[in-house]
């Protein structure tokens, strides 16, 4: 009998759904990764050379993830969550993203950003 409850509220008392540009300072003691850091994620992709088309929450783009001709890639420009509808490549935010396209480590990702700090 499974008894797990899928609807209870985290442990550490975070909201059940993350924010992609939250407030909240992601810094460690050592230094780290902070999440406030990264670039609005319209800007990001403008600078990545992907153009948005479409009206709504998730905008088209041509996917740079393979050969692609006709817009399968959608980004949603409140969260920079992307998938492709055709290879699958998916993620929640530009960091995802970055290192995706880039090939990098999430720390190279971030560093490229701007987004970690050393202590």
């Amino acid at each position: 009998m499974n008894t797990t409850n899928n609807n209870a509220a985290p442990r550490n008392g975070a909201a059940s759904t993350p924010h992609a540009h939250s407030t909240k300072s992601r810094w460690n003691y050592k230094g780290g990764f902070d999440r406030v850091r990264l670039p609005h994620p319209s800007d990001y992709f403008a600078q990545q050379g992907l153009k948005l088309t479409g009206g709504g929450e998730w905008k088209n783009a041509i996917c740079p993830f393979h050969e692609d001709t006709k817009p399968s890639l959608r980004v949603r420009l409140d969260t920079g969550g992307f998938r492709c509808m055709v290879c699958g490549a998916h993620g929640g935010d530009v960091l995802a993203f970055h290192q995706q396209r880039h090939g990098l480590s999430f720390k190279q990702a971030a560093q490229q950003l701007g987004t970690w700090r050393v202590a």
